[in-house]
């Protein structure tokens, strides 16, 4: 059993690419938590971290309070947080499988191994955000990317199917957030019940005036562009037909695609640099 964490934790899960790191950077400023990180036995994260409990690990920043909020951001599926994890409470943030796979896919060129991702903190406006440096710049490769949607694309549809079907997890999408950015941090911090050290339409202000910054120069790698529908720029017919027969129906079910027809109505377009 593992032992129980500290007052105010509470977790951050989705799939990889689902835009946690920004939501993550958002909730610190919105009620002042620090950063934490959860991880489970995984050869990928055991290489990086050296050998792992057979349980549940967390780290996080030094506290500057006993009661300050700690966000534990994770990756774990829902199975695994039931078997291994400490209680407490759950915001999941899920995004179009579209957009997250694509992202996921140039990820994977740019970090082949989690030792090459390097993070750093950067002041934005006064606040600390953590980010990464991108290597190289990643091509796109349709056959590459046809083989990466069938192995990922259920992986992604059994990670946010399960989050979305628990009825105590704070469920957002990427999507909610990008176009109600206000309402939707502000219904997180009343799901959490935590006091808000800032207005989020002060967060809001910061992420528009300073958070555009880390989209050029040696973070393009890690959070490339962000733009909601931004896979009509790269997803050949191909991908698009593959796709729908792999996670069509949940794309439906989440809200992501309320066209039945969707992959058959596309037109691609030339893939942009």
């Amino acid at each position: 059993m593992s032992p129980p964490l500290p007052p105010n934790s509470f977790y951050l899960l989705s799939y990889p690419r689902s835009g946690n790191t920004w939501l993550l950077n958002s909730l610190g400023m919105l009620i002042n938590c620090v950063a934490g990180e959860a991880y489970t036995q995984d050869p990928q994260l055991s290489e990086r971290h050296g050998e792992l409990g057979p349980d549940f690990n967390f780290r996080c920043k030094p506290l500057q309070r006993p009661d300050q909020p700690i966000c534990i951001k994770s990756h774990d599926d829902m199975g695994v947080f039931r078997n291994q994890y400490p209680p407490a409470p759950v915001v999941y943030l899920a995004r179009d499988a579209r957009d997250c796979l694509l992202s996921f896919y140039f990820f994977r060129q740019a970090y082949p191994s989690l030792l090459a991702e390097q993070l750093s903190t950067t002041l934005i406006h006064g606040t600390p955000v953590q980010l990464s440096r991108g290597s190289f710049d990643p091509a796109f490769r349709a056959e590459d990317f046809a083989d990466f949607l069938r192995l990922e694309a259920p992986l992604w549809a059994a990670h946010v199917t399960a989050a979305r079907q628990n009825p105590s997890v704070c469920f957002v999408t990427y999507e909610e957030l990008k176009a109600n950015f206000v309402p939707t941090l502000n219904r997180i911090a009343s799901f959490l019940q935590l006091p808000v050290a800032q207005p989020a339409r002060e967060v809001d202000k910061v992420y528009h005036s300073g958070f555009a910054k880390v989209f050029s120069g040696n973070n393009r790698d890690f959070f490339r562009r962000g733009q909601v529908g931004d896979w009509k720029n790269w997803y050949q017919s191909t991908h698009v037909r593959l796709l729908d027969s792999l996670v069509g129906r949940e794309l439906r079910e989440l809200g992501f695609e309320p066209d039945l027809h969707w992959a058959s109505h596309y037109t691609p377009t030339q893939p942009v640099g």
